[in-house]
């Protein structure tokens, strides 16, 4: 039997012995060293920290909350695999109750998909449990990314190319645009935290993103199908260029902003404009349709450039030229 929040109050509830309410399982001595090491990370960065704390609007009972200067934090502990639906479920519950939540696991980069839907951090796995406590530093092995400024045409981790993360287009734009990279150099905590109880130093780790989220100076920012945590200080730039919204990040149900339905010669600069306004030049030329991303007979765009049978093609003197050649 548990006890959970009624309608009239609190009742005892009978649950099916065969799946155990999960707030009442057994906890791992990991999950109770990391629940402990958050639990103490944010109350000495000025944090009111309480635990396995009820709340009402969430019917949930998280690891750890914290109330800090910009909200509440929830923070839950995950050693064992959980299925993606579960980890959403009580993501969007705690979300209910106002709190930000960041998922805390020891399990390794390759072996935490099911954490990718919800803002999580990823420490490495230690032989011993005491270790949690007593280790100075838990680098952060996935979970968090930093940014650093390039000119267009620089090669993204995120999308794998050199495409325009702005116009997705192959031709650079010219403009300078944040990339993410993992070059510690990248991320200055003289700018963005400097009365950091817990300073990155050369590698980021988990009390100085505690610190930094409780805070707000972290921010959860979803990229295709992994949300994860990057410095407030870049979320507006790249939010800009990239789409997307700390609301949409945590709520784990942002579009995938390359998916739209529409076609990519009516898309200029990460903003969808209405066909009569796209093309300010040659907008009557039929585009030839044999490559994307054209479609034959609509009207050419910007992007059209980028087909070698379109008569705005950026090469087309050159082929002229090779032609007169031969």
């Amino acid at each position: 039997m548990t006890l959970v929040e009624g309608p009239y109050g609190a009742i005892f509830r009978h649950e099916d012995g065969r799946s155990p309410h999960p707030e009442h399982e057994p906890e791992s001595d990991t999950h109770k060293a990391l629940k402990e090491r958050k639990a103490r990370t944010w109350q000495s960065v000025g944090g009111t920290v309480e635990v396995e704390v009820w709340r009402p609007r969430a019917r949930r009972r998280p690891d750890v909350v914290a109330a800090g200067p910009v909200g509440t934090v929830a923070g839950e502990v995950q050693h064992s695999v959980a299925t993606r639906q579960t980890i959403q479920s009580r993501q969007k519950a705690l979300r209910k109750a106002g709190d930000r939540v960041v998922w805390t696991t020891d399990r390794g980069a390759g072996d935490i998909t099911f954490l990718h839907p919800v803002p999580h951090l990823s420490v490495p796995a230690l032989s011993d449990h005491r270790l949690y406590l007593s280790e100075t530093r838990l680098e952060i092995g996935a979970g968090a990314i930093t940014f650093e400024t390039q000119r267009c045409g620089w090669a993204d981790l995120w999308t794998g190319t050199s495409r325009c993360p702005v116009t997705r287009r192959a031709v650079p734009c010219g403009s300078l645009h944040q990339y993410p990279t993992f070059n510690p150099h990248s991320y200055s905590r003289e700018k963005v935290a400097t009365t950091a109880v817990y300073p990155c130093g050369s590698r980021l780790h988990l009390d100085h993103l505690l610190e930094g989220i409780l805070h707000g100076s972290w921010l959860p920012y979803k990229n295709r199908d992994r949300i994860a945590w990057i410095p407030a200080a870049a979320h507006e730039d790249v939010a800009t260029e990239r789409g997307g919204t700390v609301e949409l990040a945590e709520s784990g149900i942002a579009a995938r902003r390359d998916r739209t339905t529409e076609r990519a010669c009516e898309r200029r600069a990460g903003a969808v404009v209405a066909q009569a306004e796209a093309p300010e030049v040659e907008n009557l030329t039929p585009c030839c349709g044999e490559k994307r991303p054209g479609r034959a007979g609509q009207p050419l765009a910007l992007a059209c450039n980028l087909c070698r049978n379109s008569p705005t093609y950026y090469r087309r003197n050159e082929l002229d030229r090779e032609a007169a050649q031969d």
